[in-house]
């Protein structure tokens, strides 16, 4: 499920118009309306003010988009990385990369014995 799609459905299960959400983060009716047809990207500061609007926090949102992409341990794991401070997400990356390169390493040697 896109962004956008799981925008309307938090929405549509809060019970909110689009009109309303529209006057509750100072946007256009048709803006979210784009953004919920995935015509559109909401800005980081947008999607603050509907998770805000919709009494969700913006780790929930996109927890919902990766679970119902199926992807359980993903959401789980940008849950957490918005959350911590800048130097960690980058400590974080850097150990993803380090494990990356060891994956890519491990392959390459599998794949020439």
């Amino acid at each position: 499920m896109s962004l956008g799609q799981s925008l309307r459905r938090l929405r549509e299960n809060k019970g909110i118009t689009l009109a309303a959400l529209a006057e509750r983060v100072d946007s256009h009716v048709g803006n979210l309306s784009r953004i919920e047809r995935d015509k559109a990207r909401p800005s980081l500061d947008l999607l603050y003010k509907i998770a805000e609007a919709l009494d969700y926090q913006l780790t929930d949102v996109f927890q919902h988009v990766e679970e119902c992409r199926g992807n359980v341990k993903q959401s789980a794991l940008n849950a957490i990385f918005i959350t911590l401070l800048e130097q960690d997400q980058d400590l974080l990356l850097e150990f993803a990369q380090l494990l990356k390169k060891r994956n890519d390493d491990c392959q390459q040697k599998a794949d020439s014995e």
